[in-house]
Parts: C-alpha cells; structure tokens; sequence
C-alpha cells in the first residue's frame, strides 16, 4: 500500500502539578501558589511506513520523563527566574525538542481558561 504524502498532525496531553509564585504581579499571583497544568504537544510530520509519525509511546515516555524531572511538583521558580505561562510553556518547548521529539506546536494550560500557546515559525 502507498501511503499519501498528507501532513498529518498529532497530539498528546499530560498533565501535572507545580508551584510557583510571581513577585511581579499587583495581584494574587505575587503569593506562593500552585496549579494542575494541561500540557498539550503536537507533532507535525510526514507518516513513515508504517503510517504514523511517531510512536504515542514513544512520544509519552519522552515528555513524562522531562515533566517528572523538571516540573511535575516542583517549586517552578527554583528553575525559571520569573515562571510565567508563557516561559514555562517555551522552557518545556526547548526541553522536549531537545530530547528528540520534532515539535510544532505545544499549549500549557495554567487553569481550564488560560492558557500558553508556543509553536514553531
């Protein structure tokens, strides 16, 4: 069978918990809090021969690894200066596409109505 030459996106979720505080801020985030992110990534690619772009295990096992090491239940100022959605969102960009995994876009979820949003230009 020939497969067609589509681009084909997708997509894993994950979730996971940390702590962090903005001494910045004017308003309740200046205090010590914490958060359930969702953590969304997308891969963009051609489908291989065997019809897909990567491996969701593989896929899973990579990001789990990074999230478990660097952020889940962590004291996120500890590692980011000044931990924004946004800088939490390109930090764990950087990390996962360092680890090997072709990213096109990832979005973190801070609450279930904000959220970051950083993709490849």
């Amino acid at each position: 069978m020939t497969l067609p030459a589509l681009k084909t996106t997708i997509s894993h979720e994950f979730t996971f918990h940390a702590a962090h505080q903005l001494e910045w801020h004017t308003g309740k985030c200046a205090h010590l809090h914490g958060h359930t992110y969702r953590l969304e990534v997308h891969v963009t690619g051609r489908l291989n021969e065997h019809g897909i772009i990567i491996d969701f295990d593989d896929l899973a096992s990579t990001v789990t690894s990074i999230l478990d090491a660097h952020f889940d239940h962590k004291f996120l100022n500890e590692t980011l200066p000044n931990p924004t959605a946004e800088l939490i969102a390109a930090a764990l960009f950087s990390r996962i596409e360092d680890a090997g995994i072709p990213l096109d876009q990832l979005r973190l979820w801070e609450t279930p109505d904000a959220s970051a949003i950083v993709q490849r230009q």
